[in-house]
């Protein structure tokens, strides 16, 4: 017996230790330092007659990705071949940006094969290069076929998504920030500021220079470059070329959760902010996980509005899952909706799918099931979270907005109760909280359900030494009651019995806190929890408050296919 005592109390500092230690899902794991990359694209005449001199009095390396064909052919507009040749003497990058310039997402799978793969070989040719693993897509236009096809030949892809890069953001999707005359000096100077006190890696990318005042969109003033680099010089950060930065990097080609990014901190690849409401997506002061949200004031029928380069498979995915946060005021009638287009595919309000006002000061977790607006064929182009009232609204804030993919578990598998009335086949009941397993007073369905007293960290323990193959479940579901208390903070942890597998507070969950008296079902995807396969070993219900908490019951825990 005291060595079963042993082993509960190791279980239960290991339990402490993970959930106390255990960042947010959607973390992003910083580098040693911040780094800042400059890129210049096309390869234009003046960036080596106007940015070179800027660059090389500070010491300062540059990736420049250059279209092949206007420098191999000496058309005007485009460096010339001896100027490269002096650029890489000089320590920079040379990059592919195609042949031709196309928009690789409109031209054919051979042309776009020619276009990445002849680009590439010129330029090692011409200039003696060992490798050019750096590729950048002209206009920021790619989809997952080019993906595939660029993966062939090149090592990175920097897209002109805006945002900051991690250890463990995608090599084939590099964010990068792309400075235009929309863009001021001092948006410029906050995205390194962030790079230095997020120790995050900005790229930013510019075109062409002029002395005078810009007339084009892509140009940049000369004098305000070189406030930039000095800016750049006077932080804590380190200046590298784009391999460089990849070089310092876990080098993945996948997000791992295999669903679809909206918005994480900015944009998601493949997304455009089209919002014409008042609306920040870099606000740092309400943020439910990373280092910003979404503030927007949703008034008049305004509206977020983003939108998809290439569009998604609707049937690829099962719903759209966002976290939401009604500020000092809370009420907000907010209507998201999905179009392809020029068509409305379905909508719904979040108040409804709530079951209650957005709450002020409170981040909710609102799951759209797609099938309960009616959507699962058709390609989604257009996202919008758009005003429902037509009046004057409060601030609301928004944040890890993902679209879930579809999983098919394989045929014939049954829902597996973890929890009906007893424990499911396999598992034992490893608690050491004050609990009972047949509670008759409290209970949802059937005969008996759990009561739970979730003090001190004390935790609901299942243990099962065989376990359950996840890769066959889809959902977790349980069942959850505050008794005559309610507002129990406790947490939800799948482990495999030597690491976590997936976790998550009930209220969170639920998007709000438990009610007291009330049953209130609880419905995960295990995707949203990162979860795509491995084996459930032990199950954990903990208590995160560490003080004394009422009683709260739970019924109906199972896993369905």
């Amino acid at each position: 017996m005291d060595g079963l005592n042993a082993v509960r109390r190791m279980l239960r500092g290991l339990a402490v230790a993970l959930l106390l230690g255990t960042g947010p899902a959607w973390a992003s794991t910083p580098f040693q330092r911040g780094m800042v990359s400059i890129t210049l694209d096309d390869g234009w005449p003046s960036q080596f007659t106007a940015a070179r001199p800027a660059l090389n009095a500070r010491g300062i390396p540059a990736t420049y990705f250059l279209v092949t064909e206007g420098i191999r052919n000496g058309w005007t507009g485009f460096v010339t071949v001896p100027q490269v040749q002096t650029l890489i003497s000089e320590g920079n990058e040379i990059g592919a940006h195609t042949m031709t310039h196309p928009d690789l997402t409109t031209v054919s799978a051979t042309q776009v094969e020619a276009e990445l793969r002849d680009s590439q070989a010129w330029l090692a040719t011409q200039f003696g290069l060992q490798a050019v693993p750096a590729f950048a897509s002209p206009y920021g236009a790619y989809n997952a076929s080019v993906l595939t096809t660029l993966q062939k030949y090149y090592g990175s892809h920097r897209t002109v998504n805006g945002g900051q890069n991690f250890k463990d953001s995608n090599i084939l999707q590099l964010r990068a920030h792309e400075v235009n005359t929309a863009i001021s000096l001092n948006t410029v100077r906050a995205w390194i500021d962030s790079a230095a006190a997020d120790k995050s890696w900005l790229i930013l990318t510019f075109h062409q220079f002029v002395s005078g005042t810009p007339t084009q969109s892509t140009e940049t003033n000369i004098g305000d470059f070189e406030v930039i680099l000095d800016y750049v010089q006077s932080k804590n950060v380190d200046i590298v070329t784009v391999t460089e930065g990849v070089a310092r990097m876990d080098g993945l080609t996948e997000d791992p959760a295999g669903d679809t990014i909206v918005y994480d901190d900015s944009t998601g690849d493949g997304f455009t902010d089209w919002s014409w409401a008042t609306h920040d997506l870099d606000s740092r002061t309400v943020v439910h996980n990373g280092l910003a949200s979404i503030s927007a004031e949703l008034d008049g029928w305004n509206a977020l509005f983003f939108h998809h380069t290439s569009g998604l498979d609707a049937s690829q995915y099962s719903a759209l899952e966002l976290w939401v946060n009604g500020g000092l005021s809370g009420g907000q009638g907010v209507r998201v909706a999905f179009y392809d287009g020029s068509q409305l595919l379905g909508s719904v309000r979040l108040d409804s799918l709530l079951g209650h006002p957005i709450l002020a000061g409170t981040w909710q977790r609102v799951l759209i099931p797609l099938s309960t607006v009616g959507l699962s064929t058709g390609t989604v182009r257009d996202i919008y979270i758009q005003d429902d009232t037509g009046w004057d609204q409060g601030t609301v804030y928004f944040d890890d907005v993902r679209l879930v993919r579809s999983s098919t578990p394989p045929p014939g598998t049954p829902p597996f109760p973890l929890y009906a009335d007893g424990l499911g086949s396999g598992f034992n009941d490893w608690s050491w909280a004050t609990h009972t397993l047949d509670e008759h007073g409290t209970v949802h369905a059937g005969t008996s359900a759990i009561a739970l007293e979730p003090d001190g960290y004390n935790a609901l323990f299942f243990h099962s030494s065989t376990g359950v193959d996840l890769s066959r479940y889809k959902s977790l579901t349980l069942w959850v009651n505050g008794g005559t208390a309610g507002g129990q903070i406790a947490r939800l942890v799948l482990h495999d019995g030597s690491q976590t597998l997936g976790e998550i507070r009930l209220d969170e969950a639920l998007g709000h806190a438990i009610q007291p008296g009330t049953w209130q079902q609880i419905t995960l995807p295990l995707n949203t929890l990162g979860i795509s396969a491995g084996t459930l070993r032990d199950f954990y219900i903990q208590d995160q408050s560490g003080g004394d908490q009422g009683t709260l019951y739970l019924d109906d825990i199972q896993f369905l296919p």
